[in-house]
């Protein structure tokens, strides 16, 4: 973007060629005041839309051509299967009126500001049609992108997109507004994830392609008074990708909550750098507040907790003793950071160094890679399903890995996932060649669904090991090799 855009507010522009331009919109305002009846209600502006686009496809040689108001008629009926309520004449007359179409003894043809006008019509209708089907967040995130699109399509030919660049950072900032103020429900409603995923892939998108943007305007020519707006583009979106991917995190995170390892012992140290880290939370800081934990719990996971709106637990965790709590509030009232030099000092023991290869290297580090893995996902059971089996039906590997609970499934869907980034399984079509239909005959929450309706197996392919726990300390005990 090198100089000025073409602007109809711009000075430099031939007076007779803006008004030639503006008598565009003269005749599209005849048009649509001659037929106001039927631009007031839905249905008919449908209609009338039909119509146009018929003329429209005769002029792009989509269809046969037109020759009079009959056979607009009878294309009509014979496309739509009904009549129209509009007197064909009528609107023949009215198009001509205005210079969109000219009428000959054998066929009706199109001006050039009939099919700019009818054009820009239809593809109003549809960019409505494509907002609506969005919901609250994503609908903001979609005339974002569709700002970005039109900046692409005009600002980019030298011809003014109407300060796109301006609305797509204010679309932008209220889809974060309304995605921050629907955390607590989506973070509530236990099948929001789908939503959720929508949201994050959006904010993606916009995200490289407001960069793009961005990256434009900062090199025109007047992109000095552009800075305040690049700066807070630029903000809102890394403020939008927290957003969205810690929303989608914590989701995560209390769809694995119930399988977080339970201790036996409080550790003082790691309730300090608790609250520590709940009141001065960094920039990417995902740990959910209070009310965000609340609004999960609120899930009537156990029977009878809801009653008429209201959530009453009737599970509580396990008593803590007295002498636990006393000793981590003494602990708390009375830490005092040491600030002293150390006396006495240890001599660290250093192992003696051991030379890899090259390939051995590579093993190690591949090793390491899926220990860390493990540490943040649970493998357990599906490794042992696939240490008894070679192959299994992934359906039925999800049923057993997990169970017939939605999280449960997603859990042991992430866990195949991991076992196929880590090489250790892989997923090929097929029919499973020992099904257990006692158990595909559960009754799930949730369902499997493929494109085609094909089916999958998963296969043993490389080493599995049986680790005793995830989230613990990292450390892997060795089982039994699978091959």
């Amino acid at each position: 973007m090198d100089g000025s855009l073409i602007s109809i507010f711009g000075g430099e522009v031939p007076e007779h060629l803006r008004k030639e331009s503006l008598r565009d919109l003269v005749k599209l305002a005849g048009v649509l005041t001659e037929l106001r009846e039927y631009f007031e209600e839905p249905l008919k502006v449908l209609e009338i839309l039909k119509m146009l686009n018929l003329i429209q496809q005769e002029a792009l040689g989509l269809d046969e051509p037109l020759e009079d108001a009959d056979a607009l008629f009878y294309r009509f009926r014979n496309r739509y299967g009904y009549e129209p309520g509009i007197p064909m004449e009528r609107l023949l007359n009215v198009l001509q009126k205005y210079n969109w179409i000219i009428r000959s003894k054998r066929r009706l043809t199109m001006m050039d500001v009939g099919k700019r006008m009818m054009d820009m019509l239809i593809r109003l209708a549809n960019d409505s049609l494509a907002y609506y089907m969005q919901d609250d967040v994503a609908r903001s995130l979609f005339q974002a992108r569709r700002d970005a699109d039109l900046s692409e399509a005009y600002d980019d030919k030298g011809i003014s997109g109407g300060n796109r660049l301006a609305s797509m950072i204010r679309n932008a900032t209220d889809a974060v507004d309304k995605l921050k103020e629907r955390q607590l429900e989506l973070l509530a409603d236990r099948n929001a994830l789908p939503q959720i995923r929508i949201i994050v892939d959006l904010m993606d998108e916009l995200k490289v392609r407001m960069n793009e943007r961005l990256d434009k305007f900062a090199t025109f020519e007047e992109g000095i008074s552009f800075s305040p707006l690049l700066k807070k583009g630029t903000e809102i979106m890394l403020e939008g990708t927290q957003v969205s991917l810690g929303t989608l995190n914590k989701f995560l995170g209390f769809a694995h909550l119930q399988q977080t390892e339970i201790r036996s012992e409080i550790s003082p140290q790691a309730i300090r750098q608790f609250i520590i880290r709940s009141f001065y939370k960094t920039a990417d800081s995902e740990l959910p507040n209070a009310h965000e934990i609340l609004s999960f719990l609120e899930q009537d996971r156990s029977p009878g907790e809801r009653l008429d709106g209201m959530w009453v637990p009737v599970q509580f965790a396990s008593p803590v003793s007295n002498l636990q709590l006393a000793g981590t509030v003494s602990y708390l009232e009375s830490y005092v950071p040491s600030t002293g030099p150390i006396r006495e000092r240890l001599e660290p023991e250093y192992a003696e160094a051991e030379e890899w290869t090259e390939e051995e290297l590579g093993t190690h580090l591949a090793q390491i890679e899926w220990q860390l893995t493990k540490a943040r996902i649970r493998t357990d059971e599906a490794e042992r399903i696939l240490l008894k089996r070679d192959c299994v039906g992934l359906e039925q590997l999800v049923l057993e890995a997990g169970s017939e609970r939605w999280s449960d499934a997603l859990n042991a869907l992430l866990a195949v996932s991991a076992l196929v980034g880590g090489q250790r399984a892989a997923i090929e079509p097929g029919e499973d060649p020992t099904p257990d239909f006692q158990a595909l005959g559960a009754h799930t929450e949730w369902q499997l669904v493929s494109e085609g309706g094909d089916q999958h197996v998963v296969r043993r392919t490389g080493e599995l090991t049986q680790q005793s726990a995830a989230g613990g300390d990292g450390t892997a005990v060795r089982g039994a090799q699978s091959r």
